[in-house]
């Protein structure tokens, strides 16, 4: 017992069990057994690496996206005022930017006066793209792929929080250059603990999913694998998809490349480890059984042989204590016949006188 615990705790490295989880079918067996505690640990490690590397490459965005905000800003914002609540830019001309970023994919700037039918049409604007945001002469409209609503937001409502009354153009760029870190921080952390339950939500749906699935595979089988084991199993198929996916996440953030299929991907190589998992999980029973039966042979012959030599050695005991039995009694034959012959020789001669 101690020894295995020894083993368990050498499987406690997380990058081990990647390893394992990727180039080592037959270690799954071992990961089924394992309890559901350390299948969640290596389940919640898993999300919150992708959460840091997705939310790093979104900062990335969100900077570049920044820093292109603020030149189009200075270049092409040649006047700006906010009093009482109502901003204005340009003397209320409308500007327009596509960014092509995920975090807004398009501004609009119009301070004029605008009628509701008007405001109507830039809502379903904004709903038509995945992420945008358009600045009004007192509110603003945002919208991005966290949110599946519109957020409207009155300028009062955000300045007061800071107690700003009045705001020019010099005001919000010596604003942005002083707080550019805690604005990137603040971003950070709003989004990893959004992505965090997004993945994690998504990687259980996948990992009960492949739970099924080993389990129908199992009966298939003529094996009865516990769901709790088919879930522990699920989680590591998932490991290789998941790397799969941060690569992926990397390479389209700096290259944009896309891939058509890649979830329909994702997804197969997810099922074929569970599936190459418990068919080696009963090749390897079957090979266990079949030596578990040659050793019964084996151990039934030895058997034969044991009780086969404790009869024969039967045999030989009796055997003997026939032989010891008919020497004792030759012995005592023998010994009678002697005291009778000395008992004859010791009369006296004319005795009979």
């Amino acid at each position: 017992m101690p020894e295995n615990k020894q083993q368990t705790k050498k499987r406690d490295g997380f990058f081990k069990t990647v390893l394992k989880s990727i180039k080592d079918f037959d270690k799954y067996e071992q990961f089924g057994l394992e309890g559901m505690g350390r299948t969640c640990l290596y389940l919640l490690q898993m999300v919150a690496i992708i959460t840091i590397i997705v939310v790093a490459v979104l900062i990335y965005q969100f900077s570049t996206t920044m820093q292109s905000a603020v030149i189009y800003f200075n270049d092409n914002v040649q006047e700006m005022s906010y009093t009482d609540g109502i901003l204005t830019v340009n003397s209320n001309q409308k500007l327009e930017v596509d960014t092509n970023s995920t975090i807004a994919q398009k501004i609009i700037v119009d301070t004029s006066d605008l009628t509701d039918e008007q405001i109507e049409q830039y809502r379903t604007d904004l709903n038509d793209l995945n992420s945008g945001i358009i600045l009004l002469k007192d509110k603003i409209l945002i919208k991005n792929e966290m949110l599946t609503a519109i957020t409207e937001t009155t300028y009062t409502d955000i300045l007061s929080q800071y107690n700003i009354t009045n705001l020019d153009k010099q005001s919000v760029l010596d604003y942005i250059y002083a707080n550019q870190s805690q604005v990137y921080i603040s971003v950070a952390i709003v989004e990893f603990i959004y992505m965090f339950a997004i993945y994690l939500t998504s990687i259980l749906m996948d990992t009960l999913v492949l739970a099924l699935l080993g389990l129908i595979v199992s009966r298939i089988a003529g094996m009865k694998i516990k769901f709790s084991a088919c879930f522990s199993m699920g989680v590591h198929a998932l490991t290789l998809p998941i790397i799969l996916n941060i690569l992926y996440i990397i390479l389209n953030a700096f290259t944009g490349y896309t891939i058509k299929y890649f979830q329909i991907m994702y997804t197969a190589i997810s099922y074929i480890y569970m599936v190459a998992a418990i068919l080696i999980i009963k090749s390897d029973y079957i090979k266990r059984q079949m030596e578990l039966d040659k050793l019964k042979s084996e151990q039934e012959k030895v058997r034969a042989e044991l009780d086969r030599q404790k009869e024969e050695d039967k045999k030989e005991e009796e055997k003997r204590k026939e032989e010891k039995k008919e020497q004792k009694e030759k012995e005592s034959g023998e010994n009678a016949g002697k005291q009778k012959d000395s008992d004859t020789g010791e009369k006296p001669e004319g005795s009979n006188v």
